[in-house]
This record gives C-alpha cells, structure tokens and sequence, in this order.
C-alpha cells in the first residue's frame, strides 16, 4: 500500500515538474496592439497632409479622415513564444 501511494506521488510530481516547465508566458494582443498603434488623420485628396487630430486639409479644406497606422518600433517580437500543442 505504501509502496502504490509512493509511486502516484512520484508520478504526480513529475507531472507537475513537466507542466511547470512550460516557459512561454501568454501575451496579450490587444493590449500590445493598443499600445502600438498610432492615430493619424489625413487628407483623402492629398494624402501627405498628416495630422495627429481632427480638422480639415490645409489645402483643400475638406474634412481630414482617420488612418490608423501601426508602429512597428512598440511592437514585440512573439514568434518565439508560440506555443506549438
């Protein structure tokens, strides 16, 4: 009986020490993304009129639209923690 008990630990421990060996911490995408992102507004006329708020173009007038870009000196590089299952 002692010895059936000793080994279900033996086991359970080493199922444990497998599992907590996993090194791959989740990520969080939208937060990342949220973070590296970066609003513009431009002009759908003269689309290097740039502006980091709302109003019209400089040269035309016309109402200046949203452009999200994306800024790629923020984001992470995560393709080393892909978790193959």
């Amino acid at each position: 009986m002692k010895k059936t008990i000793f080994i279900l630990f033996l086991a359970f421990q080493g199922s444990f020490a497998i599992i907590s060996c996993n090194n791959s911490t989740p990520v969080n995408s939208s937060v990342e993304a949220k973070s590296a992102e970066k609003t513009e507004y431009t002009c759908p006329m003269h689309p290097e009129v740039l502006s980091d708020k709302p109003g019209d173009c400089p040269k035309c007038g016309m109402p200046l639209e949203k452009k999200v870009t994306v800024d790629t000196t923020k984001m992470l590089h995560h393709s080393d923690s892909l978790n193959m299952k």
